[in-house]
């Protein structure tokens, strides 16, 4: 019994550890394809030719509303990027400055303690800049799915109504 739980408990955390990457990736990592699954197969479709019958007559529409997709897309990981790097950075010339004020041996305990202060607001408020641009990212990312999928239904329903109003 305890051999078969300890089984048990290896392979929980060997899957959990392989899943791990795919739950720790950074806003921006991914691509536009990985991002929009079902999109792009449905843009790739659309260059092969192999749109389903009800969009096959709509193909330069939905080409469209792909290249609007995926043109928007980098727009968004530049941002996220370069919210992150500024974050990094800040980070970076905080952790400097204490360094240097609290070098060993500490000889002005205030100045110090007062450069950690510093440090610790402005990395917050860099972190929370970098908070919000990653909320902005995601929150264009699904914009873009919403737009893009409702164009994909205006255009389905435009096809059956004009199927419809011509019978």
């Amino acid at each position: 019994m305890r051999r078969q739980l300890l089984v048990i408990t290896g392979a929980v955390v060997a899957v959990a550890l392989g899943a791990a990457p795919a739950a720790l990736a950074r806003a921006g990592d991914r691509t536009v394809s990985e991002t929009y699954t079902v999109a792009t197969a449905l843009c790739a479709k659309t260059q092969s030719n192999t749109l389903p019958p009800r969009l096959a007559s709509q193909a330069a529409a939905v080409t469209a509303a792909c290249n609007t997709l995926s043109n928007g897309f980098p727009a968004l990981v530049t941002a996220v990027d370069a919210a992150e790097s500024t974050f990094l950075q800040t980070a970076s010339q905080q952790k400097a400055l204490v360094a240097a004020a609290c070098a060993r041996p500490v000889s002005n305990h205030p100045a110090c303690r007062a450069a950690r202060t510093t440090a610790r607001g402005t990395i917050r408020a860099a972190r929370l800049t970098e908070g919000a641009a990653i909320s902005l990212f995601h929150a264009g990312v699904e914009s873009n799915r919403t737009t893009f999928w409702t164009t994909i239904q205006t255009l389905r329903g435009s096809l059956t109504s004009t199927t419809s109003s011509s019978s």
